[in-house]
């Protein structure tokens, strides 16, 4: 009788530490990528090589360093950017509209869709509270990739 008191409570408290030690973002398919982001990097190659067009935006657009963008358990993400944060011709600074959805897939492809339903679809990786985008596009003939590196920030 002792031995099942002491074995029912060793079981109790094993789940009871189990569940403590789960967190609200292990759960969902989308729970690596929920939470609000800033690009750390993006860097455009084509034949001609590589360029950070980032850094050159964050050099010229000092605000483009503060615009996020926060992706929803429920598929959908924003983007934020700073008042007056637009190029000399009004226009956003940032790679994609202002609001869409995604699709992350086992979180190793994440297809994201802007507003007017334009779909860009990549590939993720995950590590080290970031995430690296890669597009591939063929454009004008010729094979471009886009990688864009994303910072969470909370």
């Amino acid at each position: 009788m002792k031995f099942s008191k002491l074995k029912s409570f060793a079981i109790v408290s094993v789940l009871i530490i189990g569940l403590i030690g789960c967190k609200k973002e292990d759960v969902g398919p989308n729970a690596k990528i929920v939470g609000t982001w800033k690009i750390s990097s993006g860097v455009f190659k084509d034949s001609s090589g590589p360029l950070d067009f980032w850094a050159l935006y964050n050099a010229f657009y000092p605000c483009t360093k503060e615009i996020t963008m926060s992706f929803t358990e429920d598929g959908k993400y924003s983007v934020t950017e700073p008042n007056g944060c637009v190029d000399e011709d009004g226009l956003s600074l940032f790679l994609f509209s202002k609001t869409g959805t995604f699709t992350l897939t086992d979180n190793i492809s994440l297809d994201i869709i802007e507003d007017d339903m334009t779909p860009y679809k990549g590939k993720v990786v995950f590590a080290d509270g970031k995430f690296t985008w890669t597009y591939d596009e063929v454009f004008q003939g010729e094979a471009t990739t886009l990688t864009v590196i994303f910072t969470q920030v909370k």
